[in-house]
């Protein structure tokens, strides 16, 4: 190599090290913007999805009949800049027995405004309590007079509510029914 090579190579060296630093600084507030509960340089660390703290956990013989209708609690947490690194929420659903043997379980709550909707099993309390008559046992808002039909994925069968609540992610593990995670969204 010859001196005049090497020199122009320190050169160009010298010229691209700031370039790439500006670069750098340019970069990290769209980075930021994009994953902004990770740490700086953590490009490859874990995801910062909410995660569930610990599956809600069912039998087989907690749904002896079709139509058995399960409340439960699930604790789900999301990654936060506060001194514990993380905030725990409890959203409530309802684990559900259908007809045809699956178990299903949404959130209760309401898509339109965020209440906390009731499981109707009569279709005649439904029709008094909601101004709706369904076919079957249904999840109903008492705020704004949602009816979602449990049958049909919960589809909107009346109300303002703009689409079926939240569904949870079941495994089934020989005769248990595993609760692990929510389906993603907010209200509205």
């Amino acid at each position: 190599m010859t001196e005049g090579t090497t020199r122009r190579r320190m050169l160009q060296l010298a010229a691209s090290v700031p370039l790439a630093v500006t670069f750098g600084f340019a970069f990290s507030p769209l980075f930021r913007f994009l994953l902004p509960t990770r740490q700086p340089l953590d490009l490859l660390g874990p995801s910062d999805q909410p995660r569930a703290l610990e599956p809600v956990t069912f039998t087989d013989s907690d749904f002896p009949e079709p139509w058995t209708c399960i409340p439960f609690m699930f604790q789900q947490s999301y990654k936060e800049y506060n001194p514990e690194g993380a905030e725990v929420r409890k959203i409530p659903g309802y684990a559900v027995k259908l007809p045809n043997g699956d178990v299903v379980a949404y959130s209760r709550i309401c898509p339109h405004l965020g209440c906390i909707f009731n499981f109707v099993k009569d279709p005649d309390e439904a029709a008094k309590g909601y101004n709706f008559r369904p076919d079957g046992p249904v999840f109903a808002c008492p705020c704004h007079l949602s009816v979602y039909d449990i049958a049909q994925n919960g589809k909107v069968v009346s109300g303002p509510a703009p689409r079926p609540p939240r569904k949870f992610e079941i495994k089934i593990e020989g005769g248990s029914y595993n609760i692990v995670s929510l389906e993603a969204g907010g209200i509205a």
